[in-house]
């Protein structure tokens, strides 16, 4: 980038425009194009006042309705509003009623959800389109997902809605539409981690079909149902790259690879930056072959971070082997694929994409996502391979990983110093993550397996590699890992089971060496003890203290085994 004049070197604008300000940069404030953007030939925007416009006139509100704001719903106000909705009314009021409570249901779903799925239209953008009978499903399953967030009412009137619409889809009495996959897919998600994973993972598939069926993958889609918006036309370039990326959190939530997209072609521009998406502004996308080719360009381009979580999962997909290896070297040979797309992504990441707080103090939700995804595999790679040994209580967990088979008890102590230190390095990655300043419960629930995986793999380390002071540090960041989880559970009801079987997992992990003779952990060999089933009736449920059973064990009394 040519550097900006020197007419305006050192001085610090009042108010930076929006890529300024996302890229950490000063901006020199200059009207109606600052130099930076001239010299980059972006399209320079600059907040609203905060001062809302004219002295004494009340700021604007932006939102589904004129009195609601999507970021100003929090459970309270739903509670409020249906004690008030509880009390007898004016049969003329009833319908008025009902679609302001619909707008507040709606407001959830963008306050708690819709950052880690950016697909659907802009809250704003959404409001122009209510009326449209087309996306009616899609409000439907949207509302359900607001539902889940608001505590004082049950979310089972609004699923039977929504399950009437799917009804009216799956008949085809219309023709289908990109908004009705749109809602088939949010609604998969809410209904895997609503602990119905099975029925979920049917409801993907169907989101894949569907989406294959109209031509969503393809790039011609956008522009042949945009209805020249460009807004529009970015919503459905969004909902087949959310719709891959879900299938990708599937198969590593459940561990079964590859990917059931990967095989399929698609050629799909890549998504914008969130704060262009939600402005409206939004610039001619980059392409599959510009992000494969980012390396070696002449100019440097600058991906969103939807568009860098695709590269990702991508490189993941193709490093990931279509069958089972056959040996340890071709699954030596894996870790060192994906080690490479990991390490090459995460190197060509400009700053601000690792940073992951902008400059306002808000978090990038999708790049947290990519991270946390990137550090997630690692452990799951290196694990059968490092000195972090399995016990079968693990199976307890629905995301825990299956035991390495004896094709991977072969490596020598080398080798498994190096895999476990990778999977220590990313464990420690993910505990700070965790860490950002952030609202919990506005996390993709994808999270939860991922959170399982690692802490599962963090508490095998507190027993075979850990000792005093490490050992008393690792304590404190499972604490944090619980505690996250725990905050999920109070919406995810899968979250809720995770909780509970990751506690008596660590029960039995770390006190193992209480009940027997002395342990001696074998590199790449995992344990063979047979599952305690006794233990499987003391599961405890969601509200039980995991710190009152984790500090129940005294640190001096593991027996550890160094690396």
């Amino acid at each position: 980038m040519p550097p900006v004049s020197s007419a305006h070197k050192g001085i610090r604008a009042s108010i930076a425009c929006k890529p300024c300000r996302y890229k950490h940069l000063r901006c020199d404030g200059q009207k109606p194009a600052c130099s930076r953007c001239v010299a980059d030939r972006k399209q320079c925007i600059y907040p609203e006042s905060r001062r809302g416009g004219a002295r004494g006139q009340p700021p604007v509100r932006k939102g589904l309705s004129d009195t609601t704001n999507s970021s100003d719903i929090d459970a309270s106000s739903v509670s409020q509003r249906s004690n008030t909705l509880s009390t007898p009314v004016n049969p003329d009021d009833i319908n008025a009623a009902h679609a302001t409570f619909d707008q507040v249901l709606l407001g959830l779903y963008y306050k708690f959800f819709h950052a880690a799925h950016p697909c659907v239209l802009p809250c704003h953008f959404l409001k122009q389109r209510l009326n449209d009978e087309r996306i009616q499903p899609l409000l439907l399953a949207m509302q359900y997902i607001g539902s889940l967030f608001a505590v004082s009412i049950s979310s089972v009137h609004h699923e039977k809605r929504f399950e009437e619409a799917l009804t009216s889809i799956r008949l085809r009495e219309r023709p289908v539409t990109g908004y009705d996959v749109q809602a088939i897919l949010l609604y998969a998600i809410a209904v895997y981690w609503c602990n119905e994973p099975e029925r979920g993972t049917e409801l993907i598939d169907e989101a894949i079909q569907t989406a294959v069926e109209i031509g969503l993958n393809q790039s011609t889609f956008a522009t042949e149902y945009g209805q020249n918006d460009p807004v529009l036309e970015e919503s459905w370039r969004r909902s087949w790259w959310q719709i891959y990326t879900t299938d990708a959190h599937i198969a590593g939530s459940t561990h079964t690879f590859p990917f059931k997209t990967s095989g399929i072609e698609m050629d799909v521009g890549l998504p914008c930056e969130e704060w262009e998406y939600e402005s409206g502004n939004i610039p001619q996308h980059h392409t599959l072959e510009e992000y494969n080719d980012r390396e070696f360009m002449p100019y440097d381009i600058e991906f969103s971070s939807f568009a860098e979580l695709i590269g990702l999962t991508r490189g993941i997909d193709l490093a990931l082997p279509s069958s089972a290896p056959s040996s340890i070297q071709q699954y030596i040979s894996i870790c060192t694929h994906s080690d490479t797309a990991t390490t090459a992504w995460y190197s060509l990441l400009p700053q601000s994409k690792k940073t992951l707080i902008h400059s306002d103090g808000s978090l990038d939700e999708v790049m947290f996502k990519a991270h946390f995804v990137m550090h997630t595999y690692t452990v799951e790679l290196h694990r059968p391979l490092s000195n972090l040994s399995y016990s079968s209580i693990e199976q307890v967990s629905r995301c825990a990983p299956r035991p390495p088979s004896s094709d991977l008890r072969e490596c020598n102590a080398t080798e498994s110093r190096l895999h476990t230190a990778k999977c220590l390095q990313a464990i420690e990655k993910l505990d700070w993550l965790l860490t950002l300043p952030t609202n919990i419960t506005t996390h993709s629930p994808f999270i939860i397996c991922m959170i399982a995986n690692v802490t599962i793999a963090h508490l095998s380390a507190c027993r075979f590699v850990y000792e005093e002071e490490k050992l008393r540090i690792a304590r404190e960041k499972i604490r944090l890992t619980m505690g996250t989880l725990k905050v999920l559970s109070q919406y995810w009801t899968l979250g809720k089971r995770t909780y509970s079987e990751i506690g008596i997992i660590a029960r039995e992990i770390l006190s193992l060496t209480h009940t027997g003779p002395k342990v001696t952990a074998q590199p790449c060999q995992p344990e063979q003890e047979a599952i305690n089933l006794a233990l499987l009736d003391m599961l405890p449920n969601g509200d039980f203290d995991f710190c009152t059973m984790f500090d129940s064990i005294p640190p001096q009394n593991l027996e550890m085994i160094p690396i």
